[in-house]
C-alpha cells in the first residue's frame, strides 16, 4: 500500500494526490487526513481535500453497483468475487436495514475498520435505498467521521 502512495504522490500534484488517496476503498478520510496533515497541509485544506476524495466514489458504487455485481455473477472468474462483496456488505448491514438513513449515517459517522463511504454505498445499494437520500446520508456522515479523524489526529501533528 505503501509503495501505491508513493506512486501517487510522485505522480501528482499533492492535492491531486491526496484526493486520489481518500478515494482508495481501504484507506478512505481515515488515512487520507494523516497523511495529508504528514504531507504538510494546512489542517483545513488535508480535512476538505479528504472528505471531496473519499465522497466522490459515493456517485459511482450508489449508481453502478448492482449492475455491475449482476454482471460479475454471470461471468465464472468474477462470480466468487461478487458472492463475497455482498456476503460482507449483508453480514454488516444489521442496523442500516432496521433503521434505514439513520443507521446509514451512523454507519458512514463512526470511523471504525470495516465502516465508511464505500461499505456504506454498498450495502445501501444491495438494500434498494434511495439514491440521492443515501448520497447525501453517506456524505453527511463522511463529514462527521472527518472531523472525529481530525481530532485524533491533531494530537499527533
Amino acid at each position: 500500500m505503501q509503495n501505491l502512495i508513493d506512486l501517487i504522490r510522485s505522480t501528482f500534484s499533492n492535492e491531486i494526490a491526496l484526493l486520489i488517496i481518500s478515494m482508495l476503498p481501504l484507506i478512505e478520510l481515515k488515512g487520507s487526513i494523516p497523511i495529508g496533515l504528514a504531507m504538510g497541509f494546512k489542517p483545513i485544506n488535508a480535512y476538505l481535500y479528504s472528505i471531496i476524495g473519499s465522497t466522490i466514489p459515493a456517485i459511482f458504487i450508489l449508481l453502478w453497483i448492482m449492475p455491475i455485481i449482476s454482471y460479475m455473477k454471470t461471468k465464472d472468474s468474477l462470480k466468487k468475487l461478487a458472492g463475497w462483496a455482498e456476503k460482507k456488505a449483508k453480514k454488516k448491514q444489521g442496523n442500516i436495514k432496521k433503521y434505514e438513513y439513520l443507521g446509514l449515517f451512523l454507519f458512514v459517522a463512526i470511523p471504525l475498520p470495516g465502516t465508511g463511504v464505500w461499505m456504506g454505498s454498498l450495502i445501501a445499494s444491495i438494500l434498494g435505498l434511495n439514491k440521492k437520500k443515501s448520497l447525501l446520508t453517506i456524505a453527511l456522515g463522511n463529514l462527521i467521521a472527518g472531523l472525529i479523524i481530525y481530532t485524533f489526529s491533531s494530537f499527533f501533528f
